[in-house]
């Protein structure tokens, strides 16, 4: 089992859009959407979210939020 860092993924993801002819855009409030879904996707591939320790502690997002990402 590997690492990667869903912020490079989600960089990368975006570059690829553009790549694709897309003009994808950063919605503002919605970054807890894109990291989770980073994170789910990195899982699904068999690794592993890296998170530097001052991203992996949101003391905005609920305790319920923070353990099942719903």
């Amino acid at each position: 089992m590997g690492e990667y860092d869903p912020y490079r993924l989600i960089d990368d993801v975006e570059s690829l859009l553009v790549s694709h002819g897309l003009t994808p855009s950063r919605v503002p409030g919605r970054g807890g959407d894109r990291l989770a879904g980073a994170g789910r996707l990195l899982r699904g591939f068999g690794l592993e979210p890296r998170m530097a320790p001052e991203d992996a502690f949101d003391l905005d997002v609920p305790y319920q939020a923070r353990i099942t990402q719903d």
